[in-house]
């Protein structure tokens, strides 16, 4: 994997399988906000910090990946990432008994990401 890039995760089979990660010792949402204070300090997106389906929105875990280099568009696309989970978890918790499963599912799309 390229040099300058890194990852931010909270999922520990991300953490032990890449040696490039800022490891977020919380929950989905904090992974974001600690995405969108790096894109505030240089750091340009390179997956979508939202997961694609409804479903992994529950997911307790999230990575994303990120380059370095400064990113408007990336400021605009966390602060509303980060709007949008929010909204749309509203008082609803994360599935925490599937945990195990959203942290394969999360590392399986991670590494899929980073290949294409």
């Amino acid at each position: 994997m390229e040099k300058d890039i890194v990852i931010v995760t909270n999922n520990s089979y991300v953490i032990n399988e890449y040696d490039n990660t800022i490891n977020i010792d919380g929950e989905y949402l904090d992974v974001l906000y600690k995405v969108r204070d790096l894109t505030h300090l240089g750091y340009s997106l390179v997956t979508h910090p939202l997961a694609a389906s409804i479903r992994m929105f529950y997911s307790p875990v999230r990575s994303v990946v990120m380059r370095k280099g400064f990113s408007e568009r990336s400021i605009e696309i966390i602060e509303n990432s980060i709007e949008k989970y929010i909204n749309t978890m509203g008082v609803r918790k994360p599935d925490y008994r599937n945990g195990e499963d959203y942290c394969t599912l999360d590392a399986v799309l991670l590494k899929e990401g980073i290949e294409n």
